[in-house]
């Protein structure tokens, strides 16, 4: 269980107490070459219960990884429970980009380790949980492109988003940023928003029922003609 930001480092447990330690390390020093020994002052613990718990310092910062993982699931479950599925994609987007400039060495950790590291089981969690948000916006009728396709879009510009503003300095509402996060809804929805006039909803159900799919009785020439009037539909509102 991964405790919240806000428990104090001397009330959490040893394992605990030695994530955070770690992390807060990695954050100061920029970077996570940082000794066993600066974890355990900070962590106030010995060298054989670091080792106890990690056995080694790779095994410490894959459990590290694993950790900020958890924690950003939980934020970002808290932040889009009740939402609609179009306000939660963007909701997620921009608690995703404020996560990662808020914990930029963690952030890098989590979406660009080493060469040959191995994925955190919290990071498959992530993508599965993003994998059935949108398909909830399918089952919505808001999902113009497989649902596949929107996953591999959205961590492509979020995470390069994220790392660009990590490297270049910027917050998560910056324009570029926000053009983005709207350019890739455009995309995956039609539309920038939840609202729109009572044909643009419905118009935007029937393009994503059509999605990859033959209609009995249209040729392919007529059902392409059709995706482009939805489709024109949908993008004159967005």
């Amino acid at each position: 269980m991964t405790a919240p930001d806000d428990v104090p480092l001397a009330e959490l447990p040893p394992r605990q107490r030695i994530l955070r330690a770690a992390g807060l390390l990695f954050e100061q020093a920029n970077t996570s070459d940082v000794s066993t020994r600066e974890v355990q002052r900070l962590a106030g613990v010995t060298a054989p219960t670091l080792y106890h718990h990690f056995k080694d310092k790779t095994g410490l910062i894959e459990a590290v990884i694993e950790d900020a993982f958890q924690r950003y699931l939980a934020e970002k479950r808290a932040l889009t429970a009740g939402l609609s599925p179009l306000s939660a994609l963007r909701a997620g987007w921009d608690m995703h980009v404020e996560f990662g400039i808020g914990r930029p060495v963690l952030y890098s950790l989590m979406y660009a380790p080493a060469k040959g590291g191995r994925e955190a089981g919290a990071a498959r969690t992530a993508r599965e949980e993003l994998r059935a948000s949108l398909r909830a916006l399918q089952d919505a009728g808001l999902l113009v492109v497989p649902a596949d396709e929107a996953v591999a879009l959205l961590e492509a510009a979020a995470t390069g988003a994220t790392l660009h503003l990590i490297r270049n300095g910027g917050s998560a509402d910056a324009p570029h940023v926000r053009q983005l996060r709207d350019a890739v809804i455009v995309r995956l929805t039609g539309v920038a928003d939840d609202e729109g006039p009572g044909h643009v909803p419905a118009a935007r159900r029937l393009l994503g029922s059509l999605a990859d799919t033959d209609v009995p009785g249209l040729s392919g020439r007529e059902l392409a003609l059709l995706r482009d009037w939805l489709a024109r539909i949908t993008a004159d509102r967005a």
